[in-house]
């Protein structure tokens, strides 16, 4: 079972928080940028701007940062996009949390891949919950 954490991205500063998901230690996110060359750098130096412009509660156009949740879903579902690139990203309270990067020709592929590593964060996150309530819980 992969082990979950959060680290905040010192590049995005704002009223709202930005962390990137960490899974067994590795951000999906970090191994996506140092993989991106030529052209695709600079899309994803928008795409920061983007992310900014969101933690300081600016509106952007759904060009740009779109809501992509599923109906029924409870934890929102956000895409930053610039040209061909995609970030993907999941609303927490205050804040973003980044899960992965992606191409628009991966797509559908990449929202299987992110869908199911935020369903993975979740229900770790709620075990941790559950788990510390019960452990707070007064013996009787």
């Amino acid at each position: 079972m992969s082990k979950f954490a959060l680290q905040s991205i010192e590049a995005v500063q704002g009223k709202q928080t930005f962390e990137k998901l960490l899974v067994n230690g590795v951000a999906p996110f970090d191994t996506f940028e140092q993989e991106l060359e030529g052209q695709d750098k600079r899309s994803l130096e928008k795409i920061y701007f983007y992310m900014n412009e969101v933690a300081n509660n600016r509106t952007l156009p759904s060009t740009k940062f779109k809501d992509v949740t599923p109906e029924k879903e409870k934890i929102k579902e956000y895409e930053f996009k610039d040209g061909d690139l995609r970030v993907y990203c999941i609303s927490k309270f205050k804040g973003k949390i980044i899960i992965m990067g992606g191409y628009k020709n991966r797509q559908k592929k990449d929202y299987r891949t992110f869908r199911s590593l935020k369903e993975q964060y979740l229900s770790q996150e709620n075990n941790n919950t559950t788990n510390h309530e019960t452990s707070r819980t007064p013996k009787k």
